[in-house]
C-alpha cells in the first residue's frame, strides 16, 4: 500500500479529505512525477510523498507534469548547457 500527503487536507473540513491518501494502484511514473488512479475519476500527481494535483484522466496528468516540469525549468533561463567546456 502506498501513502501520499493530501495538502488540501483541514483538520475541521471533511470536504478536502483525509490528511493521507491512501491506495494498493500501482502507479504510472512520468518525468519524476508519479500518477496514481486512485478512485474511478480521480488521477493523482505524486511528487516526493505530497500529491501536487488531481486530475480527471490520465492524459490531464501526464500534461500537468508537462506543465509543472516546464514552469520548473523556467526558473532557470540562464542554464549551463553550452556554457561548460
Amino acid at each position: 500500500m502506498t501513502t501520499y500527503r493530501n495538502p488540501w487536507h483541514k483538520p475541521k473540513e471533511p470536504h478536502y479529505g483525509p490528511e493521507f491518501y491512501r491506495t494498493e494502484v500501482t502507479p504510472e511514473e512520468y518525468k519524476g512525477y508519479l500518477i496514481y488512479h486512485r478512485t474511478r475519476e480521480v488521477w493523482d500527481v505524486v511528487k516526493d510523498g505530497a500529491c501536487v494535483t488531481q486530475m480527471a484522466g490520465p492524459n490531464g496528468a501526464r500534461q500537468a507534469i508537462d506543465k509543472l516540469v516546464e514552469e520548473r525549468l523556467s526558473q532557470f533561463p540562464n542554464s549551463m548547457s553550452g556554457k561548460l567546456t
